[in-house]
């Protein structure tokens, strides 16, 4: 089952990294890049830059185009505020090997918590469907995923309001872009992504570069 062998990755190479608790993934080494910077909010130049970034970061992490990654997506049940057509995301994918995913609703843990009577911290949850697929890079239509990411908060269609991670159980890498503001690549090690390091380190987020320089220059 896929979501079984997602966890268990996890487990493996990311642990304390939960499913069901979406704020607690990322990687022991973690690069937060730029992506819009440059450009005025609303604008389609942000967008543009955005997407070339975010696709160019994706295709340096994800090099083997053969390669399965698996695809891990949030998809939050509250009505979306940017009224998104949510299909859009699925499309980006063939739907015969779409159909194929891990599809259900679950309850999630939110990153605030509340604490009991015995003073047991005790995460707030929420209905999210969770999505999850394995399947080749190159089946992946990542120029329109990280486009309409983008656009999201611009008010441009289309849009995905979904929250969307990756991951490669062969080198190690992930790959989760947030907004037009940046991205995540990740790994166990620094080793990993070295060459994403220093191929787009003028893409990196100035105030976590102390941080970031830190993994690599050991």
């Amino acid at each position: 089952m896929l979501r079984q062998e997602l966890q268990s990755y996890f487990d493996k190479v990311y642990p304390g990294a939960q499913i069901t608790t979406r704020h607690s993934l990322g990687g022991q080494v973690q690069i937060r890049f730029e992506l819009g910077d440059g450009f005025p909010n609303g604008s389609t130049e942000r967008v543009n830059q955005a997407t070339e970034r975010a696709t160019a970061l994706f295709t340096d992490t994800f090099k083997d185009k053969n390669s399965e990654v698996f695809v891990l997506i949030y998809e939050y049940q509250e009505q979306n505020i940017f009224e998104v057509d949510r299909q859009y995301l699925y499309k980006q994918f063939p739907d015969e090997i779409f159909n194929t995913f891990y599809n259900q609703l679950e309850a999630v843990n939110d990153d605030s918590f509340t604490i009991g009577e015995n003073g047991n911290e005790t995460f707030d949850t929420y209905e999210v469907r969770i999505i999850i697929g394995k399947l080749p890079a190159h089946f992946i239509n990542i120029r329109n995923i990280v486009n309409a990411i983008a656009n999201a908060e611009m008010g441009f269609d289309p849009a995905i309001d979904q929250s969307i991670y990756f991951f490669d159980p062969l080198t190690n890498k992930a790959f989760h872009m947030y907004d037009d503001r940046g991205c995540y690549v990740w790994s166990n090690k620094a080793e990993n992504i070295r060459d994403v390091y220093s191929t787009r380190n003028n893409w990196i987020v100035d105030y976590h570069r102390p941080k970031i320089d830190a993994y690599f220059n050991k």
